[in-house]
């Protein structure tokens, strides 16, 4: 099977390049049947398949809408806030090919053309998977963002992801040009976090959507930097993302320019995939505070489940209000009890990943690592079920399908796409269900309000029958998303509270480890943070990181006159909830911060 994008002839049974490590099928969106990577139509339902050569060709220009996804692009192009120029925190990436001039005179003008012709669409498709956005190709390398023109959350993280990604592609890509020129395509890549401005630069007929400050000018000087092969990221990004990747530091770094000294990291590779509740456990969690009602309720439906009525239980609330906490408590209290926990987690950037929340649990289930063969995977399947129920040995080929086994895919191939999906959804459930006859099965989805299509309806097909069975759903949303099994007699809502002004302080002194705080300090931190424990974790952690509190025998003083400012990691939380508001409504919300905290309503209306 030979790859679209590098050459390489693979393997028959190939899922994915042996060079460059691309796909070499993908997953129609409309009937979830595996097709040809070049193809432009599903032949199993007729359905628009997006083709990664379609885009590749569109040459790159001023206008976004040459570079940049249509919903991205249409966003830029219609918000007030993105033409007129806002304010917003980011993650910059500069990536550039390495001595491109020295690689042009060998390969020739035509030939190194072509070469950044396939290579660039490489770089973007790796942006554009993790939700930036490519603002400028700067002849032989791209500029992108991440956190405008759309603020969202974990900018920091996307983007180290998103450099990684590139690196990865274009080694398998730069691995057929060495085979076949004796010539090597190497990328140096750097990013920073910080605060700049970004919107329109140009007029109508010539516009580019980009980030103007000092955040900018670091990102690209520190990939000045770097080696080739490699990614430097400046602190500000490091302490964002250091629990997700291997790293290691360089020190502080000279940088033209600038008369300070810059610290830097160099981006190694990924740690394995951790949820952010894992890493703060790992760090230390701050004392549970106020959700003794929440818990019981836990509790409560956990005893209806083993006795065998099937329970759904949602946890609703803000980011930060606390609901994978309140699980991770609810878990941590049933070491002494016999349970099989399965978890799974919707990815903003994940969307579109046909049954992604499901694969997790199913990865969790049947201990699936990551670089496991197709053969390992196969055996694994096999031998799980037949653990589970000899009975069910007909569903393997439904479950060695959804991991891409090409063998499992082509004996489904019978099947028209409606009854494929159909007796894939019969298939999960029938495993699940015969497992929790063995052992109550606590299953939880978490961040519905971010779960692809099929993983959705799996849920709600399976909830339909989940009366009767020993199994204990709990689902994790933010408020405005709605779920379609709320009408259950067994589905049960718990929407999560803010701290109250007790709550909140006795946090505070947890954190601190002391009562002998500065007068209203508690006052103030429950002001900014709203009662959020999130909010109040990360606003007093970073008075301390940055030596603005100081302990003094036994007790904490301020560090002279200090004004208490939101971390950037709340901001970039509060930006996300604000950039996912109607431009009319964001454009009042806007206008009331000019006025301050607080604000008549006369008097908006007035300005506005």
């Amino acid at each position: 099977m030979r790859c679209d994008t590098c050459g390489h002839d693979n393997p028959q049974d190939a899922a994915f390049c042996e060079q460059c490590g691309l796909a070499l099928d993908i997953v129609c969106p409309q009937c979830a049947q595996r097709q040809r990577a070049a193809t432009k139509f599903c032949r199993h339902c007729g359905h628009r398949l997006a083709v990664a050569s379609e885009s590749a060709a569109e040459p790159p220009a001023s206008s976004p809408r040459a570079y940049t996804p249509r919903h991205l692009a249409e966003r830029i192009l219609t918000s007030r806030s993105a033409l007129e120029g806002e304010r917003k925190q980011v993650t910059v990436l500069f990536c550039d090919i390495v001595e491109s001039s020295d690689l042009a005179k060998r390969l020739g003008p035509e030939t190194m053309h072509e070469l950044v012709d396939q290579a660039l669409p490489l770089m973007a498709e790796a942006v554009h998977r993790y939700e930036g956005t490519v603002n400028q190709f700067l002849g032989d390398g791209l500029m992108a963002l991440f956190g405008a023109p759309v603020a969202v959350e974990e900018h920091a993280l996307r983007a180290v992801q998103a450099a990684l990604t590139i690196r990865e592609t274009i080694s398998g890509f730069s691995e057929q040009l060495r085979r076949n020129t004796g010539l090597e395509l190497r990328l140096r890549m750097g990013l920073n976090t910080g605060l700049v401005v970004v919107g329109r630069i140009g007029d109508d007929l010539r516009m580019d959507y980009t980030a103007v400050g000092d955040a900018t000018n670091l990102a690209a000087r520190i990939q000045g930097l770097a080696e080739p092969g490699t990614i430097l990221v400046t602190a500000s990004t490091h302490r964002l993302v250091e629990g997700y990747v291997r790293s290691e530091p360089l020190g502080l770094l000279q940088v033209k320019g600038r008369s300070e000294l810059v610290s830097a990291y160099q981006v190694i590779g990924r740690k394995r995939a951790r949820t952010r509740m894992e890493l703060a456990a790992e760090r230390g969690l701050t004392k549970l505070v106020g959700r003794e009602r929440e818990l019981g309720v836990h509790h409560d439906l956990l005893g209806r489940a083993q006795d065998g009525r099937g329970q759904v239980l949602a946890i609703v609330g803000e980011p930060g209000i606390g609901k994978s906490r309140t699980i991770y408590e609810f878990r941590r209290s049933l070491e002494s009890e016999r349970v099989t926990w399965l978890e799974g987690h919707c990815l903003p950037y994940g969307q579109s990943t046909p049954y992604l929340a499901v694969l997790e649990i199913l990865r969790s289930s049947f201990h699936i690592e990551e670089g496991d063969n197709p053969l390992q995977i196969g055996a694994k399947l096999r031998d799980g079920v037949r653990q589970v129920d000899t009975g069910l040995e007909a569903i393997v080929p439904f479950l060695g399908a959804l991991f891409g086994l090409p063998a499992e895919t082509e004996a489904l191939q019978r099947f028209d796409p409606k009854d494929r999906r159909q007796k894939t959804f019969e298939a999960i459930r029938a495993l699940t269900f015969a497992a929790a006859r063995r052992r109550l099965q606590i299953v939880v989805v978490e961040d519905l309000h971010w779960i692809d299509k099929t993983s959705e309806d799996y849920l709600a097909f399976a909830i339909e029958s989940l009366a009767a069975v020993p199994v204990l759903l709990i689902t994790t949303h933010r408020p405005g998303h709605v779920v379609r099994w709320a009408d259950k007699t067994y589905y049960t809502q718990i929407a999560l509270d803010v701290l109250s002004e007790p709550q909140a302080e006795a946090m505070v002194t947890a954190i601190l480890g002391s009562r002998d705080v500065p007068r209203d300090f508690c006052r103030i931190v429950q002001e900014k943070a709203e009662g959020n424990p999130l909010f109040v974790e990360e606003i007093t952690a970073s008075l301390l990181e940055d030596n603005l509190l100081v302990r003094e025998e036994g007790g904490l003083r301020w560090a002279g006159n200090v004004a208490v400012e939101v971390p950037a990691s709340v901001q970039d939380i509060i930006r996300a909830r604000i950039d996912r508001l109607e431009e009319p409504v964001k454009r009042v919300i806007e206008t009331a911060a000019v006025i301050g905290r607080e604000f008549g309503f006369q008097l908006l209306a007035r300005i506005s």
